[in-house]
């Protein structure tokens, strides 16, 4: 009854975090600027209410858990949701980087010599364009075909989607364009696995099996790429995007935003420059300063991480029963 208790408290806490708010309100006035200038670094503004985190972050300290298998997870995801808040407290301030550090980690020695890796390797050529209407249609037929209740939206958003689960709601760019590939990528990644994974976890026990383990992100990330990877829908350009990720990530901790930019620009076109570095630089405000968002070496950390459990003989049917990560699995017989 009290790891019971204990999981739907932070279920409620978990839908009161959002990661959201680190996407700055002031980006086109920033990128215009950006690009007339190389050497300039934007100034980004942000809309955090941190009083409403007052009460939250109170009720997650006070939570208590046993010692068993479960109630271990629970501690270590309670450890993990406060280091998220303190990362939301310190948005535009010098401590961000620290918690967003002790949240996600930061890119190893070795998965920043295998992105530099990729990022030398050649890229293949765009793909045939998918209008609004006709990418809308695909994802809407999709969830029609698996039975799932849920709707698609246009959103103005750093990535090229993503979805609230509680909602149902899947969220796409509403300005960046799309390739036949990408959508059928897409499909794999949002539907096939996120929101597939939200979906059987409603079958489990706990809540947490549907809003996440504790470091289950590399996991998820991972393993939607590896289902591309599968599909092959895995391109060269989304690999070597992935790849930009970590090396934006590793270069933004010690640089500016311009520094990071200009660097990525030996490898990407001006536009995709300067979203790997946004995804990278967002929760500052004064971007001439080293500081880091370390989520995004994740995808390509967490589908190396995949890709090896399964070669190694790994059961992948064990990856679907919720937001779990690869290092979960052997502790599912004991929950």
């Amino acid at each position: 009854m009290l790891l019971k208790k204990v999981d739907r408290d932070l279920a409620r806490i978990h839908s009161k975090i959002r990661i959201s708010v680190l996407g700055p309100t002031n980006t086109s006035e920033e990128m215009k600027k950006m690009f007339g200038n190389n050497s300039y670094n934007p100034k980004f503004d942000y809309c955090v209410n941190l009083s409403k985190y007052d009460s939250v972050e109170k009720h997650l300290l006070s939570l208590r858990t046993d010692d068993t298998v479960y109630g271990k997870l629970l501690r270590s995801k309670i450890s993990e949701l406060n280091n998220m808040l303190n990362m939301l407290r310190h948005v535009g301030k010098k401590e961000f980087t620290k918690y967003s550090i002790k949240t996600y980690g930061k890119p190893s020695s070795d998965l920043i010599c295998e992105a530099r890796k990729i990022l030398r390797s050649d890229e293949e050529d765009v793909w045939k364009r998918y209008s609004r209407l006709s990418m809308t249609k695909k994802f809407m037929d999709t969830f029609a075909l698996k039975n799932l209740n849920w709707t698609v939206k246009e959103k103005e958003m750093v990535a090229g989607a993503t979805f609230n689960v509680k909602n149902r709601t899947l969220f796409i760019n509403k300005n960046r364009d799309f390739s036949e590939n990408d959508v059928k990528r897409l499909i794999v990644h949002e539907i096939g696995t996120h929101i597939t994974r939200s979906e059987n976890a409603n079958a489990c026990k706990y809540k947490m099996f549907k809003f996440g383990f504790p470091g289950y992100l590399d996991t998820e990330e991972g393993l939607a790429a590896y289902n591309e990877y599968c599909s092959g829908l895995l391109t060269p350009r989304i690999l070597k995007n992935y790849a930009g990720r970590v090396f934006a990530n590793e270069l933004s901790l010690k640089n500016s935003f311009s520094a990071v930019y200009n660097a990525l620009l030996e490898y990407f076109p001006k536009g995709d420059a300067w979203t790997l570095t946004l995804r990278a630089k967002r929760g500052l405000r004064d971007t001439s300063k080293p500081g880091a968002f370390t989520k995004d070496h994740l995808y390509l950390k967490g589908f190396l991480k995949v890709k090896d459990f399964a070669e190694k003989g790994g059961d992948m049917s064990k990856l679907y029963v919720g937001k779990i990560g690869v290092e979960h699995v052997p502790l599912l017989d004991y929950i």
